[in-house]
C-alpha cells in the first residue's frame, strides 16, 4: 500500500455538487460519495464544534474499513476565548472518538493554532500536547516564525507529535520530521469564494512540497497530505494533480457520482437491479 494519504480538508461543500457530486446530492451523502475516491479526509468542521459520539459512528459506517480520517482539535482548545475551559473541551473531543479509534479510522488529531501564537509560548504548547494522550497520533499547525527554535523541535519530538508541513503565504515551516509521521496541508489565503473548480495554478508548491517528502521524509512510511478549497479553488482537483505529481495512481472523481459498486456510470448497481 503506497505511504501517501492523500485527500481534502472537509467534504460538505455545495459548490461541490455538479462538478464533483451528482446533482441533488443530499449533503448526508456527501461524505460515502466522497470516500468512493478518496482514502482519508481531514475534518474541518470539529475546529469549530467537536462532534458528537454518535456523528463520528456514523461517519465511520459510511466509510470503507481502509478509510482514516484527521480531525482538527476544536478552536475552544487552541484558540480560548476567556472564560473557556479549553482542558475539558479537549477531553470531550477526545473521548467522542472513541467509535473511531475503534474501528481503526483515526489517522490523526490536529492542533492548529493561529498566527497569534507565539514562540514565547512554549509552557502553553507543551501543557498540551502533554494533555493529548500518545494513544492518539498528534499533528500541530505553528504559523509564526518565533517557533522555529531548538526547543519548539524539542517539545515536539519528545511528544512525537508531526509539525504539520503548511503551505500558506506568509508561513515558512521548517521541514521538521518529528513524529513518526508527516503531515501536509496545502492551504492558500481567503481571496477565492467560490470552489467548482480549479483556478490557480500552484504546480510549483506542489513539486516543492514533493522534493520535501523524497528528501526530508524519506523515511516516513505514513505521508497525510490535504487540500483546502481556498488552495487552487476546488480541492479534489488539487488533489489529482498533487497525486499526479507524487507520482501516484490519480484518484477517479468520477467515482463521487456512481452508485456503490458502479465500476463506470451506465452500470448496473453492483448489488443488483432492484438495488438491495
Amino acid at each position: 500500500m503506497s505511504r501517501y494519504w492523500l485527500g481534502c480538508s472537509g467534504w460538505a461543500y455545495d459548490d461541490w455538487v455538479g462538478p464533483f457530486y451528482p446533482g441533488g446530492t443530499p449533503p448526508g451523502e456527501f461524505l460515502a460519495r466522497y470516500a468512493r475516491v478518496f482514502r482519508t479526509v481531514e475534518v474541518d468542521s470539529s475546529f469549530y464544534r467537536a462532534p458528537t459520539p454518535f456523528l463520528v459512528r456514523r461517519w465511520s459506517s459510511v466509510t470503507p474499513a481502509e478509510f482514516r480520517f484527521a480531525l482538527k482539535v476544536p478552536r475552544d482548545v487552541t484558540h480560548p476565548a476567556e472564560g473557556t475551559d479549553g482542558r475539558a473541551v479537549l477531553v470531550r473531543f477526545l473521548e467522542s472518538l472513541a467509535p473511531m479509534r475503534e474501528s481503526g479510522k483515526l489517522g490523526a488529531v490536529v492542533l492548529q493554532f493561529p498566527a497569534s501564537f507565539r514562540g514565547r509560548e512554549s509552557a502553553r504548547l507543551g501543557t498540551l500536547l502533554d494533555s493529548v494522550p500518545r494513544e492518539f497520533p498528534l499533528a500541530v499547525e505553528l504559523r509564526h516564525d518565533s517557533w522555529w527554535s531548538d526547543e519548539t523541535r524539542r517539545l515536539l519530538e519528545g511528544r512525537g507529535a508531526a509539525l504539520v508541513w503548511s503551505v500558506l503565504p506568509g508561513t515558512h515551516v521548517p521541514p521538521w520530521v518529528t513524529g513518526d509521521f508527516l503531515y501536509a496541508r496545502f492551504i492558500g489565503d481567503r481571496a477565492l469564494t467560490r470552489f467548482d473548480r480549479v483556478q490557480r495554478n500552484g504546480r510549483a508548491d506542489l513539486e516543492r512540497m514533493r522534493e520535501l517528502f523524497d528528501r526530508e521524509g524519506r523515511a516516513s512510511h505514513t505521508v497525510f497530505a490535504f487540500s483546502n478549497n481556498h488552495f487552487m479553488g476546488f480541492g479534489p482537483g488539487t488533489v489529482v494533480e498533487l497525486a499526479e505529481v507524487l507520482g501516484e495512481p490519480s484518484p477517479d472523481l468520477g467515482g463521487a457520482a456512481r452508485l456503490a459498486g458502479q465500476r463506470r456510470l451506465g452500470d448496473e448497481d453492483a448489488r443488483g437491479p432492484s438495488g438491495g
